[in-house]
This record gives C-alpha cells, sequence and structure tokens, in this order.
C-alpha cells in the first residue's frame, strides 16, 4: 500500500482516537527508524520509551525468534519453565518477592489497585488512594479516575470511587491530603505525560517517610521511567526510598507487550485464588523478551546507559541560554526541554523531524526525549547540534 491508501484504510476503519503525524514507518534498525520512502531518523521516541534495545538487537531477536518457535502461549493453567526462570530472576534483580503478569502498563496498575484493596479489606477496612495531580496512569475507568483529566473525568462518569489526589511537588498539601481515610500513595517519580517532571528528592524522602510512620502503603507507577530509563533498573532507587508496591510495562519486554505488578510478601499475598488474573499475561514469548532484557540490562547496558544518560543531561544543559527555554529537566535518558508558549513544541518536533530526529511532544509544550538505552553519544552529538540550529534560527525570527 502506498501512503495515502495507508492513510485513507486508517480514518476509514481505525476507531478515531490517535493524532498521527504525517509519517509511516516501514522499519527499524539500531537506534534509527526508516520510513516507507526510506528517510532515516534517529529515534529519540522509542515507541515512548518502549524500545530499549533499539531495532534488531541480536541477542534479543534471536531469544524471541527462537521463542517463537518453541512456544508462544498457553493457558496459566499450566506452568512454563520460560515464566518461572524470568519471575524469579526479576525478583532477585528487584528485590520484590511476589509478582503478577499483564500485558500493558494500564493492566499493571489495575493489578496494583485491586491488590491495595484487597489489602486493607482483609483486615476490614475501606481505604481511599492518594495520587497526584498532573498524573497519567492509563485510560481503563479505574487508571483513567487515578489519571488528572478533568475532561475525560466527565465525559466517562460515573468513575469508581476511592481515590483522590494532592498538588504535585507541594508536601504542605500531600500532608493535609493523608486524612485517615488514605491507605496507599500511588504517583510517578516522573510524570512523563505532563511533560517530564520529577518529584523532588525533598517530597519524595519526606512523602515517604511520611507514609511509612502511618502505616500507609507507597507504590510507584514506574511504567515509564522502570527498567534503566533514568541510570538505574528503577527510578525509586534515585531517591532511596522502598516502596511497597511498583508497576512496570513499557521497556519491560523492549516491544512485546508485557506489564507487571510487584509487590513485598506481605502486600502481594493479600489476593486470594481467582481475585486476578489474565490469559495472555505472562505468556512464553513476553517472558522470554523480557528475560532477554533483564539479562542485557544486567549484563552491562544498565551501566552504560547510564553514563550515555549523563551526557545527555550535560549536553542539554547549554539550551537554557535561550529565552524561549524554559525549562531542561530530567534524569538518565528521561529528559524534557519545555518552551515557552510562544514556540509552540509541535513546530520545534517538525523541525527536528525535517533534520532527521524524532522526538515526542508532552503536556506543557514539553520536548521529551526517551531514546533507546543503546543510543551513543555520536547520536546525542547530532541531535543536540540540531536543537542549536532550530534554536538560533528560532532567536532570529
Amino acid at each position: 500500500m502506498n501512503f495515502a491508501k495507508i492513510k485513507e484504510a486508517e480514518a476509514e476503519h481505525y476507531m478515531p482516537v490517535f493524532t498521527r503525524d504525517n509519517l509511516c514507518i516501514e522499519r527499524g534498525e539500531g537506534n534509527c527508524l526508516f520510513d516507507i520512502n526510506g528517510n532515516r531518523y534517529v529515534d529519540f521516541v522509542a515507541g515512548i520509551a518502549t524500545n530499549i534495545l533499539g531495532y534488531d538487537h541480536p541477542v534479543y531477536t534471536e531469544t524471541v525468534c527462537k521463542q517463537i518457535h518453541k512456544l508462544m502461549h498457553v493457558s496459566n493453567h499450566y506452568y512454563t519453565e520460560i515464566q518461572s526462570r524470568y519471575i524469579k530472576k526479576l525478583a532477585d534483580a528487584s528485590g520484590f518477592k511476589r509478582i503478577f503478569l499483564a500485558n500493558s502498563g494500564a493492566e499493571a496498575n489495575e493489578c496494583a489497585f485491586k491488590l491495595i484493596r484487597r489489602f486493607f479489606r482483609n483486615r476490614g477496612e475501606e481505604k481511599t488512594i492518594l495520587t497526584s495531580e498532573g498524573a497519567f496512569h492509563g485510560r481503563t475507568l479505574a487508571t483513567l479516575t487515578a489519571t488528572d483529566n478533568r475532561g475525560q473525568h466527565d465525559v466517562y462518569s460515573p468513575l469508581p470511587n476511592g481515590f483522590k489526589s494532592f498538588k504535585y511537588n507541594d508536601f504542605e498539601d500531600f500532608k493535609s491530603k493523608l486524612t485517615p481515610d488514605v491507605g496507599a500513595v500511588f504517583l510517578e517519580t516522573i510524570q512523563g505525560e505532563r511533560g517530564v517532571r520529577p518529584f523532588s528528592n525533598d517530597f519524595m524522602i519526606n512523602a515517604y517517610a511520611l507514609c511509612k510512620s502511618r502505616g500507609i502503603l507507597f507504590a510507584v507507577d514506574e511504567v515509564q521511567t522502570g527498567m534503566g530509563r533514568t541510570g538505574k533498573l528503577f527510578s525509586f532507587d534515585q531517591y532511596g526510598i522502598r516502596p511497597d508496591i511498583i508497576t512496570l510495562a513499557k521497556a519491560i519486554a523492549a516491544g512485546i507487550p508485557m506489564g507487571a505488578c510487584l509487590a513485598t510478601e506481605e502486600v502481594g499475598t493479600a489476593f486470594k485464588l481467582g481475585d486476578h488474573g489474565s490469559t495472555f499475561g505472562g505468556n512464553a514469548l513476553a517472558c522470554a523478551a523480557a528475560d532477554a532484557v533483564l539479562d542485557i540490562l544486567l549484563g552491562g547496558l544498565l551501566d552504560s546507559s547510564a553514563e550515555v544518560g549523563e551526557y545527555l543531561g550535560n549536553k542539554l544543559a547549554h539550551l537554557s541560554k535561550y529565552n524561549f527555554i524554559v525549562d531542561v529537566r530530567g534524569m538518565g535518558l528521561m529528559r524534557g526541554i519545555q518552551l515557552s508558549d510562544k514556540i509552540p513544541a509541535a513546530v520545534f518536533e517538525s523541525k527536528l523531524r525535517e533534520r532527521g530526529y524524532l522526538v515526542n511532544v508532552a503536556g506543557n509544550n514539553t520536548i521529551r526525549l526517551v531514546p533507546p538505552l543503546t543510543i551513543t553519544v555520536e547520536d546525542i552529538d547530532g541531535l543536540v547540534a540540531a536543537i542549536d540550529e532550530i534554536c538560533a534560527a528560532t532567536c532570529v525570527m
């Protein structure tokens, strides 16, 4: 199909939920994507923080292909060696004793919400989950309720009850909302969709300590930040805290759909038989992919990507000299460049695409950079040079 036919078929048959760029991707290689016309782009989107190994990684690709030939899926009525091997490896690497495998971040978060409710109802208690303004946790009804999107709340009400929110990064407001009805706090360490906004060290450490002192569960949505994105295996390690629950997806299997909810022994055993489940969750193909990802990360990529992430942060720091750049922030290989309202981020994104670089627009008029963890310093140098070129031209305008 040519591009016109592709767009025509999508317009006629796909539910109208996506705003797509005028670009059709055909294949990937290394850290680059190629469109149907053969144009090459260095990828700083990575399927939105998902394709951490880039494209056609030899070890990953070989592992997945072998597993397809061997076994892709059977019911969770049966054991599989690859699932057991993987959850043992993930438990050892993470320190969380109990794991449920799902298919996406929203599913992982739904699992966490149910687990929290079950944990307290086993004690005869009804508790509320406290989330942050600016959060994004998914698009199912429960995860949408936990997400700060009032317009969507109005459209899809009535929504599940049992959630309330505090002002982002405001510890005093957080304390005021931590009333006796709250049983758990659920947040992202970095709000990716709202413009790559990290919580401050002071907020995170103090909020965690307060929750621990009151017996309140602390849960972290690591869907976008986990699996090496910030320079640590999990972003909560950047703050020196230890949550009761974390959720993973996106990068966990580097592009094959997978999610996970990890919990301590005390919390993770709250579920009873039949409380939760999934047809496809933890299938053999996804587990083989995730197993390879974890091996590659722990085999050296985690350390090398942390160094490259620091390099990216240093290279971007000088951009604050441009008066239309409001802020440059983030951790590791998750960075945001917030522009003033006078410069639409979508226009900036388009100009970078013309120069062969793919980036993504997030909230607060922010350019989001979440490349594969295999990105090179040469790729970064090229991107920053292109950004400088666009900024210099913008200053002249």
